[in-house]
């Protein structure tokens, strides 16, 4: 196995570069840059990435991840997360690549929750509906492509902009009261493991359709109060924490409340659970602990 990563320079891709052995792992960034080679899927093929034959499997994770400017661009955001990715996805069969696209928990519309992969689709984004295109596209056109859903993914790092460390990064800044939806729900995965998980996927030859997550659906309100709590017990600082309805917040289109995922399928595969978000919550707090 051998992985092109486009996307590289991401949260996500990122990490790929990080845990992998030398060969096993190609990754590829608009600019070029140490360790990464420049590809630009908006002008290049992929024919014209030196050592193409040795590539099986190619792992789309560039996107345009932002659901406000998809409502407000439509056009230029569906050809980042549409035309591009399709057009790849067509490049790969020519090449004899097995393609896996990154996709998302807002193909849904949050109204049940715990969605598996044979439930229903119905995006309410414009987001949503735009991954929702080029999941159908892969899987109308690939037999053995791979679909992955992946849930909110957060990490530990401080600076990654990702759902617990921005929270510290607010509570840090002292705030008297931080208001949070009490009304949102998401599964959650570790960025750390999804390397992990996609070299398994690949190895036990799993096509079609994987959501990624715990398959726990967390609140986003319990979750911030867990990780005000945990900071409280380390002696830092914590706001009052006040609760607001998603659907008041003044958003460019209504989100979805439930967007939890069931991850069974993925449990068959891997054998284990992941690492429960108290231990984490608490790992977090320690590594924020006597920074600045």
């Amino acid at each position: 196995m051998t992985l092109l990563v486009i996307g590289a320079k991401g949260f996500i891709g990122r990490q790929f570069v990080a845990q992998s052995k030398r060969g096993e792992v190609y990754a590829v960034r608009r600019k070029t840059a140490g360790g990464y080679v420049q590809f630009d899927p908006s002008r290049d093929r992929l024919q014209s990435i030196p050592g193409i034959a040795d590539i099986t499997h190619t792992l789309l994770l560039f996107a345009e991840r932002e659901p406000d400017r998809c409502v407000v661009d439509p056009v230029g955001t569906r050809f980042v997360n549409v035309d591009l990715p399709c057009k790849i996805i067509d490049e790969c069969v020519e090449l004899g690549i097995i393609p896996i696209f990154a996709s998302s928990e807002l193909v849904f519309d949050g109204k049940t929750g715990l969605y598996k992969e044979s439930s229903l689709p119905w995006p309410i984004l414009e987001y949503g509906r735009q991954k929702l295109e080029t999941e159908q596209h892969l899987l109308s056109t690939v037999e053995d492509g791979l679909v992955l859903r992946f849930p909110k993914t957060f990490g530990l790092r401080q600076g990654d902009r990702s759902l617990f460390t921005s929270w510290i990064d607010k509570i840090r800044e002292r705030p008297s009261v931080l208001q949070c939806a009490s009304d949102q729900f998401f599964s959650l995965q570790f960025v750390d493991d999804v390397p992990t998980i996609v070299r398994t996927l690949i190895q036990s030859r799993i096509s079609g359709i994987v959501h990624l997550g715990d398959g726990q659906r967390h609140s986003r309100f319990d979750l911030l109060s867990q990780l005000c709590a945990t900071m409280l017990a380390s002696g830092v600082q914590v706001p009052e924490l006040k609760k607001v309805s998603i659907h008041d917040i003044d958003l460019p289109e209504p989100r979805p409340t439930d967007v939890s995922m069931s991850n069974a399928r993925l449990l068959e595969v891997m054998g284990t659970s992941a690492e429960p978000i108290e231990s984490i919550v608490e790992k977090l707090v320690r590594q924020y602990s006597g920074t600045s």
